[in-house]
């Protein structure tokens, strides 16, 4: 647990520096074993993270280990390791990207032809459209988890965005969730662009 600790710690420091996770936005986590997952508490700083601001929680959300409150968003994280027994952490950043993307898009974000959507496990070739589901964010989370474990289940999905939000993404390890974040990241900031009418 300690070592998965630290790991977030620092992946924390690096989002924050990136200005992906300002204020106290976003949320970090990690599968412990089968059954339990560290989360951030609520309110933390993800940029000055200390040990404390760690939370031990089962897969139906109960708080097992911790001084402080879990997350609001616990739910959405523990929907994801429910469904996918090999996904080890859960990253959900507030970039300026991933919120803007998702207030300009009026449906699902619909990433084509780029070469970097082979950093996604399975996608062996540029030549594909990978989908982002786009949710209305609601502070309801038990409907909100609902409508969203519904997309997922049916559909391959590598990570969500919640409306003027952000975005959610996971991977066998931290670090595989982290290599994501940093695609779906330059993958929105072209969308964005081209949105914008760029032409370099």
């Amino acid at each position: 647990m300690d070592r998965l600790i630290s790991e977030l710690i620092e992946v924390g420091r690096e989002l924050h520096l990136r200005g992906w996770l300002p204020a106290s936005g976003g949320n970090l986590s990690a599968r412990l074993d089968k059954d339990l997952v560290l989360i951030t508490a609520s309110g933390s700083h993800k940029g000055h993270l200390t040990r404390e601001d760690f939370v031990l929680v089962d897969l139906k959300g109960n708080l097992v280990k911790g001084s402080k409150k879990p997350s609001a968003e616990t739910l959405l994280h523990l929907l994801v390791y429910n469904l996918f027994e090999e996904v080890m952490s859960v990253l959900h950043i507030h970039s300026i990207n991933s919120t803007l993307i998702s207030r300009l898009s009026q449906g699902d974000i619909k990433l084509q032809d780029y070469e970097l959507l082979k950093a996604f496990e399975g996608i062996n070739t540029h030549q594909t459209t990978l989908c982002v589901p786009l949710f209305e964010n609601s502070q309801d989370m038990e409907s909100l988890s609902r409508m969203v474990e519904g997309r997922l289940k049916g559909e391959r999905v590598y990570g969500f965005l919640l409306r003027s939000h952000g975005l959610y993404t996971w991977g066998k390890t931290i670090k595989e969730a982290y290599i994501r974040l940093e695609a779906f990241e330059f993958l929105f900031e072209c969308e964005l662009r081209l949105k914008n009418g760029y032409r370099g």
